[in-house]
C-alpha cells in the first residue's frame, strides 16, 4: 500500500469531514487503542520556551536521541527502559475564521500536548465549520510535563482508533473539555501560562455550574480543595494548562445534561 510521508511539525491525519457536524454542536472524539511503531526520537535544538536562547545557546547545546520501542518499553539506554505512555499531542477541528499551523492550539483544540489525551479518554470540541474538519496526530510514546524539548516527548508514528459522536454544544463551553474514567477536565491555551490556567479554571467553574448544578461560589470553593492543574506544554506558541476535577465529587447527571 502506498503511503504518503507526513512532513513538518506536528503531522496529523485529516482534515476528516464528520457527516452531520455543524456549528453549534459539540464533537466528542473517543480515543481508542494506540499502536506504536518500533522507533521513536526526541530532539532539543538548543532553545525553547522553557529554555530560551535569546543571545545564543542555553548552555545545554543541541541534542537528539533515537530509541527502540518494544514490548511496551522505550529503550532509553542500555541501562534504562521507560514504560510507554502513548498519547496524541494534536486533536483539533477547524477554527471559525483563522488559519494556524499545527504548532498552535486554542478554542478549536489543536496542539494540546496533554498526556490525558490517550486511550480511554474523550475529547470534546466545539464545531466551528461544517463537517468539523477534524485532525488527529503528533503521536508520542511518552511525554513529560511541559514538553520542554520542543520536539517531544518521544515522537513516534503509529495507528490510533477513534470514533466520534455529535451533540448540542453546552452554552457555557468556550474551551475544549476532556472526560476519562476518573476525571472531567478543561484545557485552555494562552500566553503567559498564568492566563492559560485562569481560562481553564473559569471553564471548569462554568461547567460545574451548568451541567452539575453547583452554585458558582460553591464550585469555586470546591475547586480550592480538589482541583488538579498543571502546565502540560510550555514550548508551543500557546502554553497548555489542564484543570481536572475527580468524578467522586460530582453528583449524578440528570437527564439531558452534558457529560
Amino acid at each position: 500500500m502506498l503511503r504518503e510521508r507526513l512532513r513538518g511539525g506536528n503531522p496529523s491525519s485529516g482534515c476528516i469531514y464528520v457527516e452531520g457536524a455543524a456549528p453549534g454542536q459539540m464533537l466528542t472524539v473517543h480515543i481508542g487503542l494506540i499502536d506504536l511503531d518500533p522507533l521513536g526520537f526526541t530532539n532539543f535544538r538548543g532553545s525553547t520556551g522553557a529554555m530560551p536562547g535569546w543571545m545564543g545557546g542555553t548552555g545545554i547545546g543541541t541534542h537528539h536521541r533515537i530509541v527502540e520501542i518494544r514490548d511496551g518499553l522505550i529503550r532509553w539506554s542500555d541501562e534504562l527502559e521507560l514504560p510507554i505512555a502513548p498519547m496524541l499531542g494534536f486533536v483539533g477541528v477547524a477554527p471559525a475564521r483563522e488559519r494556524y499551523h499545527n504548532g498552535w492550539a486554542g478554542y478549536w483544540g489543536g496542539n494540546f500536548d496533554a498526556q490525558e489525551v490517550t486511550t480511554g479518554s474523550a475529547v470534546c470540541l466545539a464545531v466551528n465549520a461544517p463537517g468539523a474538519l477534524l485532525q488527529i496526530g503528533d503521536m508520542h510514546a511518552i511525554q513529560g510535563d511541559g514538553e520542554i524539548c520542543g520536539a517531544g516527548g518521544i515522537e513516534a508514528s503509529g495507528r490510533v482508533r477513534v470514533w466520534c459522536e455529535l451533540s448540542d454544544k453546552p452554552g457555557s463551553m468556550h474551551w475544549p473539555r476532556l472526560v476519562n474514567e476518573t476525571h472531567i477536565a478543561t484545557l485552555a491555551m494562552a500566553r503567559p501560562a498564568e492566563d492559560a490556567f485562569r481560562y481553564a479554571l473559569e471553564a471548569m467553574i462554568l461547567w460545574l455550574e451548568e451541567s452539575y448544578g453547583f452554585a458558582r461560589g460553591e464550585a469555586y470553593l470546591l475547586c480550592g480543595q480538589v482541583l488538579e492543574a498543571r502546565c502540560t506544554a510550555f514550548v508551543n506558541p500557546t502554553f497548555t494548562y489542564i484543570a481536572k476535577m475527580p468524578k467522586f465529587v460530582l453528583p449524578e447527571l440528570s437527564a439531558g445534561r452534558s457529560t
